[in-house]
């Protein structure tokens, strides 16, 4: 044992001390590149650089290790600079400016011009044309004395802030390599025009508006790019809108971002230079989900999407100039019809307003995207060259400041008047909850809006019931025309009064969410009976399909009749016509009331024509009760479409029965069970052949081949139903069984508009 351990001791001492290796054999090659800090020294020509790396903590791991890459100024980039900046020499340069300088000027991890544009983690070459430096704004203090018009500045108290002013970003430094320029489509033009007074030539290499003299300088830490331009920290778009350059020029689209704007409390923090503690806020801006009044936020140096494409990506940002908004305002604008003041507008009209400055990409902004300039919005913005009065490529995106407006869809179109009034927010709402809103601004399409003010939601048919008449109640305490987030509505004429009250109720702690639901889907309803997709004529004294898929009659110049109006003589007058873009917006005395009966009730209502036909319906078992009503649904009709009924008055049916057609319904229940069930079949078939599944008013506007709701054969298990070619004038309908050749022509009583269901007398049956 004694013997063994004293081996393993030798050994021991053997390995540690017996087999150094050859110092010579491993030592550091000569000709191996020095660490950055090194190889600037060897170059000669980053002294200045040098002196500022010392008065910085990024020179020890500069000299010693890590992973680096460096925008390093020469020393002409910095003689130039200080000329520029009337600073005599380099020892006045601040302390303050000379970290900014440096933390400005580093990235970490070595890139080469190849992988500089790659995205990271995806390693796709072109991709990026930013990194991230050391760089992080300084905290600033904001005073609430000049920020009353931002959001909850109510809430806040009076007195200064201290404001986290870089959200927790680092500032990227922007570069410009052809790989990523061809990907991206960004023209050598482009850049020129970016980046005024510099030329991007073939095999160039630029970091914002200066040109890398040289590339891929490889160090034992990290790569080196020579630039010929010295670098203080970028300001980010909202910033650079109160550059000392531009004076006060753009003031007024500041605050208007700034009314989107709130103070986010995120904590107390140790100040390190101080040592004690302070309230640290967040300038936020509404953006994004959680609100969408702004595409992004002008303050932040992260581009928002769903990863974080910020090394890819970069804004783009018209910024219109004090004179072009207040002569945009003041001239003849549809704005300046409602409001005299932009501090006026609703955040939700403001929104729109500006949204035709931002763009996703700052290239859409450049020369080779003029005439095809599309915001965020997809909306295309006529972006000029002549429009242009000044030009930042920002920390964040490019700036671009005009003298001229662009306006968008929303106001020209016949949205404008619903997004602009007050009066009718209550069709705004509604309009937003159909999500037709984007369709309404379209410029491909002709619409006309008879328009229904919040106080015209008055004893108004309700269009999913037979008996309901609503009333919005405008005249409570808590009724705010700019607020329709709750609704307070009076249902009255409900069978057996069931459901006579007010919805929500409002005694109750809190709004019941169905009942909220239930308001907003019958307002809903009441104003597509209001929205026509086509230009009207009240002089053609004719019938116009709403988007409800009922009718409205318009004559005399200036009336409108919905089915409801018809019934009762009453009418709504037209008493101003807005014209948009794409079609005239109504203003109209009131409501237009949609029909209160279903079909069945209507022929009732006309028994004097239509008795025998009623009775057909009954005895063929094609009626549903409607509990509490007199009126009765159809069993056969869908009615979420829309239907034609050509009616066989009294002695149209009388024939049928005649010629063996159908039975007389009043006999049918002395038949045994297999003739009656014989006897229902044909009545329900007569019945369906006399709807057609297209509404046909008498407009002269539809003819065609249309399928009826009778059907005498199967197919692949689905109905193969009877076809029948119409002809459609302004005073009469024809059709005829394109099977049998036969063809009937209405006669007597025209267009009686029952709910989803427009009627025809006609004086012989459908063969």
């Amino acid at each position: 044992m004694k013997h063994r351990n004293g081996l393993i001791i030798l050994f021991i001492i053997m390995a540690t001390f017996g087999c150094k290796p050859d110092p010579l054999e491993y030592a550091r090659p000569d000709n191996l590149a020095g660490t950055i800090y090194q190889q600037l020294e060897s170059m000669g020509t980053f002294n200045y650089y040098l002196q500022a790396l010392d008065k910085t903590p990024y020179k020890e791991p500069l000299v010693k290790g890590g992973s680096w890459t460096v925008f390093a100024p020469t020393d002409d980039a910095f003689e130039a600079y200080m000329t520029e900046a009337g600073i005599s020499n380099f020892e006045a340069i601040s302390q303050d400016k000379i970290e900014d300088i440096v933390e400005y000027s580093i990235v970490i991890d070595g890139w080469n011009t190849t992988t500089l544009t790659y995205f990271p983690a995806r390693f796709y070459l072109g991709q990026s044309f930013r990194r991230r430096t050391q760089y992080k704004t300084p905290n600033r203090v904001f005073d609430m004395d000049t920020l009353q018009h931002i959001m909850d500045w109510d809430k806040l108290e009076p007195g200064k802030y201290i404001v986290d002013a870089s959200l927790g970003r680092f500032k990227t430094t922007n570069y410009f390599i052809e790989s990523y320029m061809e990907i991206n489509g960004v023209e050598k033009s482009d850049y020129d025009y970016m980046f005024e007074g510099e030329t991007f030539n073939d095999g160039d290499m630029k970091v914002f508006g200066s040109n890398v003299s040289q590339q891929n300088v490889v160090a034992e830490n990290g790569i080196i790019y020579a630039l010929d331009k010295v670098f203080e920290p970028k300001r980010n778009m909202y910033d650079n809108l109160s550059s000392p350059e531009y004076g006060d020029k753009y003031s007024m689209f500041r605050k208007m971002l700034e009314r989107f704007a709130t103070l986010r409390l995120m904590g107390d923090q140790v100040n390190e230079e101080t040592g004690e503690t302070e309230t640290i806020y967040q300038f936020r801006f509404s953006t994004g989900i959680e609100n969408d009044y702004l595409p992004f936020n002008p303050f932040d140096e992260n581009y928002a999407t769903n990863i974080d494409g910020t090394l890819a990506q970069g804004w783009g940002l018209l910024a219109p100039t004090n004179d072009a908004l207040n002569e945009y305002l003041s001239g003849n604008s549809i704005l300046g019809e409602f409001y005299s003041s932009y501090d006026d507008m609703p955040l939700e009209v403001l929104g729109k307003f500006i949204s035709p400055f931002f763009f996703n990409n700052y290239y859409d902004i450049c020369p080779s995207s003029f005439g095809q300039s599309y915001d965020t919005s997809l909306g295309l913005v006529d972006f000029k060259a002549e429009d242009i009065v000044d030009k930042k490529f920002c920390s964040n995106g490019f700036f671009v400041g005009v003298n001229t407006v662009y306006t968008n869809n929303s106001f020209g179109t016949i949205m404008g008047p619903l997004l602009l009034d007050p009066n009718y927010s209550m069709m705004l709402q509604a309009v937003q909850d159909l999500r037709i809103d984007t369709a309404l601004q379209s410029k491909a399409v002709r619409f006309s809006i008879l328009g229904i003010r919040n106080d015209q939601f008055e004893n108004i048919a309700d269009p999913n019931s037979a008996t309901r008449r609503i009333t919005v109640l405008t005249d409570l305490e808590s009724y705010d025309p700019t607020d329709v987030s709750v609704i307070y509505m009076k249902v009255e004429g409900d069978p057996n009064n069931a459901f006579n009250r007010t919805y929500p109720d409002p005694d109750a702690s809190s709004p019941n969410a169905a009942d909220v639901a239930y308001v907003r889907k019958t307002i809903a309803d009441i104003v597509l009976n209001h929205i026509i997709d086509e230009d009207v004529d009240f002089n053609a004294n004719t019938y116009y399909q709403a988007r409800s898929g009922e009718f409205v009659y318009t004559s005399n110049g200036n009336l409108a009749q919905g089915g409801g109006d018809l019934e009762i003589a009453e009418s709504a007058q037209v008493e101003k016509v807005q014209t948009t873009d794409n079609g005239n917006f109504y203003e109209m005395s009131d409501a237009i009331n949609v029909p209160m009966n279903f079909t069945y009730g209507t022929l009732v209502d006309n028994a004097a024509s239509f008795s025998s036909f009623v009775e057909v319906l009954e005895t063929s078992d094609a009626l549903i009760t409607i509990i509490g009503s007199s009126d009765k649904l159809i069993n056969f009709l869908n009615l979420q479409r829309t239907f034609t009924l050509f009616a066989p008055n009294n002695t149209a049916v009388a024939q049928a029965i005649s010629d063996g057609v159908i039975v007389e319904p009043s006999t049918v229940n002395g038949l045994d069970e297999l003739e009656k069930a014989i006897a229902k079949r044909d009545l329900l078939n007569f019945a369906k052949k006399h709807f057609i599944q297209q509404a046909l008013p008498t407009n002269g506007k539809v003819s065609g081949t249309f399928p009826s709701m009778y059907f005498s054969k199967i197919v692949d298990f689905a109905e193969v139903y009877d076809q029948f070619s119409v002809v459609n004038t302004t005073s009469s309908i024809s059709i005829t069984n394109e099977e049998t050749g036969e063809s009937v022509t209405t006669g007597g009583m025209l267009n009686i508009l029952s709910k989803r269901v427009v009627i025809h007398e006609i004086n012989n049956y459908i063969k």
